[in-house]
């Protein structure tokens, strides 16, 4: 087996939804995929002469134009890559960027290529609406009868008559992004799945609020040091919008008093937007190479992303959070590590709820017994888990969070020094998937 590795990769600023007007997926992500080539450590090659496939993530904007059904082919193709380069779209919801960049790397462990490229893209402000099958069904009747051949006369009368029922019918369209944020198996929106772990965990409207004030404040502190700006490339559209070079979703002036003014988004529950990840457009490139091939151009290996390192479980979606527990887990084992051997560990956080059910499930015996997974993994130790701030501060661009993961914890990894990190996010329909992540020391 051949052994992939990461040699380098960047993020675009996350932006709160409606920063930018217009903005689609495919302009989104070509702006990453630019933004890499321009990396020192690409030492000048071309990032389409190193690889031989895109694999891409992407959840809600593969429906209509200008993103199409495999945004990431219209990513390479407006990047100027060879026609020859093949590309295809990963959907897991939440895990789609964890699991591109393993998928690539599967394919790299099997010698199919020398390198891939890794684009982890969503722009929610560009989510779509849709009308209910009703609706379609009797605009399609009305459509139809427009082309009648029947006299002029009977042809309005079924015109008149079908548009009535259309009138007559709600208009209210299904929001994508509302749509897409609810697991249909349990018809249950994320924020209420929330609540629902909330609940059966025990965790307390307080601390949420107090995980989103200390995600808050991390990330605060890693944007005002330069450190999130090390893995970022600033965006830029036109000269309408300036230039982003920051996250523009951290929130400094955050305060407890400020959080427990905040109703919750249900009224019996305690999730509120502000434990809550924000609603975000962002993207980010990863290049996987060969790691001898690398070596062989003189490019530097950063960190091994081996899917033989990987753990992926399933879970009751009611309790979606709890995905990554069992995903964990297999990665324990297949690794033989233990949670007090990652010195960098990166949570997804969805909700503050998650990561704080989460801990607790890894330290739980009657939790790990039920889903038999042998022995409680231990605590999870909070002060090295999202230290510079998570999804909450940051915001939560769907398809684009997971790669953001591995790539902020291979910087981390690199800030302190240090060989073991440990991703982990979950995913609508009760799924969880986590890698071990080691780094190459130079």
């Amino acid at each position: 087996m051949k052994t992939a590795v990461l040699v380098d990769g960047t993020r675009t600023p996350l932006l709160k939804a409606g920063t930018v007007p217009g903005l689609t997926a495919v302009e989104l992500g070509s702006a990453v995929v630019r933004g890499l080539q321009k990396r020192p450590a690409m030492f000048g090659f071309p990032v389409q002469d190193l690889i031989e496939e895109v694999v891409g993530a992407n959840i809600g904007n593969q429906v209509l134009a200008p993103d199409g059904s495999n945004v990431t082919r219209l990513i390479m193709l407006n990047a100027g890559f060879p026609l020859g380069i093949t590309a295809r779209t990963i959907n897991i919801n939440c895990a789609s960027g964890l699991h591109a960049a393993l998928d690539a790397a599967k394919d790299i462990e099997l010698g199919l290529v020398k390198g891939a490229l890794v684009v982890g893209v969503e722009v929610m402000s560009d989510y779509i609406a849709v009308y209910r099958r009703e609706q379609r069904e009797a605009f399609a009747a009305l459509a139809m009868a427009s082309r009648s051949k029947d006299p002029a006369i009977k042809k309005m009368a079924n015109q008149l008559k079908l548009l009535a029922k259309v009138k007559t019918m709600p208009h209210d369209p299904i929001w994508m992004v509302s749509a897409g944020l609810t697991d249909p198996s349990c018809d249950m929106r994320m924020d209420k799945i929330s609540d629902h772990i909330a609940k059966v965990w025990g965790i307390s409207r307080q601390e949420q609020d107090l995980f989103a004030m200390e995600s808050q404040r991390r990330a605060t502190r890693a944007q005002a040091s330069g450190r999130l700006a090390k893995e970022i490339t600033p965006f830029s559209r036109d000269a309408r919008f300036g230039v982003f070079a920051k996250d523009n979703g951290i929130r400094p002036d955050t305060t407890l008093e400020k959080l427990s003014r905040l109703k919750p988004i249900y009224p019996y529950g305690t999730v509120t937007p502000g434990n809550a990840s924000q609603i975000t457009d962002g993207a980010v490139a990863l290049l996987l190479m060969e790691e001898e091939y690398a070596k062989s151009l003189g490019l530097k290996a950063r960190a091994v992303i081996s899917s033989r390192n990987s753990g992926a479980y399933g879970c009751e979606p009611t309790m979606m959070g709890l995905g990554p527990v069992g995903a964990v887990k297999q990665v324990l084992d297949r690794t033989g590590l233990t949670l007090k051997d990652f010195s960098v560990i990166e949570a997804h956080e969805a909700f503050a709820t998650v990561v704080l059910a989460q801990s607790r499930a890894f330290a739980s015996k009657e939790y790990c017994a039920k889903l038999g997974l042998g022995e409680p993994m231990g605590d999870l130790a909070f002060e090295v888990t999202n230290v510079n701030g998570g999804a909450v501060a940051l915001g939560h661009p769907l398809a684009a969070s997971g790669a953001r993961l591995l790539l902020t914890c291979v910087h981390e990894l690199e800030e302190r020094n240090e060989e073991n990190g440990l991703v982990a996010l979950c995913a609508a329909g009760g799924l969880g998937e986590a890698l071990a992540i080691q780094r190459r020391k130079q």
